[in-house]
């Protein structure tokens, strides 16, 4: 299957547009700002007055991962830190996976203050479709895969038929119905979207809304 990376900007921005159409409840409403070499900044908060409002994530939008442990995400910003944060690295060489290059795009996101971190993704394969959930998302996640769950759907039964609630880790409780739903909705949205491959880590829960916090994801290609 052939794939197209897409940025996490567009990644997000297709879920607050159409995973409500699964999950009635999802109410993400998909605040993002995408800067690039040549975005007038004042134009920018002008048409999205919410820059202003409150605190803000600031972020390389470039196809590539493990930012945070490169130090390349502001947390917990306002809009004048996330002006300097973009001069200060607009154009900047960085080395990434043994790979250099310069970050021109960006993407600007309300903050979202959390304690609890979940990871969730969706691959496909020759012989179905395979989600991959941990309550232990974040940076750590890798280090921490005994703790993931691998559920396989057969693309011709369809997830209707599986019983997830009863595979995620006990350690969810109170949260575990709002996660399957979440899980439950996601795959129909990556199935009849076209996506190839999607990840969410983090996504939390907020004052019992599930927000996605990071975001990678591959579009099928034909």
């Amino acid at each position: 299957m052939a794939q197209r990376g897409i940025r996490e900007y567009d990644a997000k921005r297709l879920l607050a547009k159409f995973l409500p159409e699964y999950l009635s409840e999802f109410s993400y409403k998909g605040d993002l700002a995408l800067v690039g070499p040549d975005t007038d900044l004042e134009e920018l908060v002008a048409a999205n007055p919410w820059l202003k409002e409150g605190r803000l994530v600031v972020k390389p939008d470039q196809l590539f991962g493990k930012r945070g442990k490169h130090g390349l995400v502001l947390l917990d910003a306002n809009w004048d830190g996330a002006k300097r944060y973009l001069k200060e690295n607009m154009g900047k060489e960085v080395v990434v996976g043994g790979i250099a290059g310069r970050l021109t795009h960006f993407l600007i996101e309300p903050f979202i203050p959390h304690e609890g971190e979940f990871y969730v993704a969706i691959s496909s394969s020759s012989d179905g479709d395979n989600i991959f959930f941990s309550p232990e998302g974040g940076v750590s996640v890798e280090e921490n895969w005994d703790k993931v769950v691998q559920l396989h759907i057969n693309v011709l039964a369809g997830i209707d038929s599986m019983d997830i609630k009863s595979k995620l880790p006990k350690s969810l409780a109170g949260q575990s119905e709002a996660v399957e739903k979440f899980i439950r909705a996601l795959y129909k949205f990556y199935a009849e979207t076209g996506f190839a491959y999607l990840e969410i880590n983090p996504f939390a829960i907020h004052i019992g809304a599930i927000v996605p916090l990071d975001m990678v994801a591959k579009l099928d290609d034909a």
